[in-house]
């Protein structure tokens, strides 16, 4: 009989339709069970076991009920609660579940067993609130990861172009400078000073390109496979030790040399003579 009227009221199928008197249980059902959940937030301090046992007893004693507790409506009203109300729904349970369990009080079995199963649900209820809320909150730090990432991501995208143009725009400034100012005092100063000079000047633009853009590939996480610094400065020394070698000979001779073997050299002598003097 007990199958039948379950199967009948939740059947879907057009031809059959809840019966008037099986609405009327599932109404009354719903109203007694969610007027044990409002009897179970008031004040602790106010709240009496008692009332809700005559409660339960009365549900239990109707004949205008469904055959089984509503357990949905005990779950809606918990999940619909603050956390506070939620703490006092708790709080309540529990003194009337020790009350109930109470010889001296004569609580019937039937009741016992109606507060054991809602206290058993409303704890699981609890549990799924608890793990949605890890849920949300674990979802809600990836989601904050995920998006510091993204910025991150945006910003070393930035410096990259910025470092890159930069680079561009120091390597074609100084190499213009470098090429002009050799130019303009090819002929003002001494060879080796010049060439000291452009040297030293090379040394410290490749060193800074060389240091900025390895700096970019730091910035943005990725390996260097640039070329090897320590080879152009070991060549930028050697170069340098040649010259002020070469200044320290006296090279007089060679200007000599010069002067008598390369034919543009004996149509301006006192370029030449100007040209190597230190």
């Amino acid at each position: 009989m007990q199958n039948n009227n379950l199967d009948a009221l939740f059947r879907t199928d057009e031809d059959s339709k809840m019966s008037l008197d099986e609405l009327k249980k599932f109404q009354n059902t719903k109203r007694r069970i969610k007027g044990i959940c409002k009897a179970l937030i008031i004040r602790t301090n106010k709240y009496k076991p008692q009332r809700t046992v005559e409660s339960i007893d009365k549900y239990i004693l109707s004949t205008n009920k469904l055959d089984r507790i509503l357990y949905s409506e005990i779950s809606s009203f918990i999940f619909s609660k603050e956390p506070y109300v939620r703490g006092v729904f708790v709080t309540n349970l529990e003194k009337l579940l020790l009350f109930s369990l109470d010889t001296d009080n004569n609580v019937t079995i039937d009741v016992q067993r109606i507060i054991v199963k809602i206290y058993d649900h409303v704890q699981l209820a609890l549990y799924q609130i608890e793990n949605t809320n890890n849920i949300f909150a674990d979802s809600i730090e990836e989601a904050k990861e995920n998006l510091h990432k993204q910025i991150k991501g945006v910003e070393k995208e930035y410096i990259t172009i910025l470092g890159i143009f930069a680079s561009i725009v120091l390597a074609f400034v100084g190499g213009i400078t470098f090429s002009t100012s050799v130019l303009q005092n090819i002929s003002a100063v001494s060879i080796f000073r010049l060439l000291l000079t452009v040297d030293f000047l090379a040394f410290v633009l490749i060193n800074t390109i060389y240091v900025l853009v390895k700096c970019i590939f730091a910035i943005n996480d990725k390996s260097t496979d640039m070329f090897n610094i320590k080879i152009v400065n070991i060549t930028c020394l050697v170069i340098a030790c040649v010259i002020i070698g070469a200044w320290l000979l006296n090279m007089d001779k060679l200007q000599s040399f010069i002067s008598n073997h390369l034919f543009w050299s004996k149509q301006q002598p006192r370029y030449i003579s100007s040209f190597w003097r230190i």
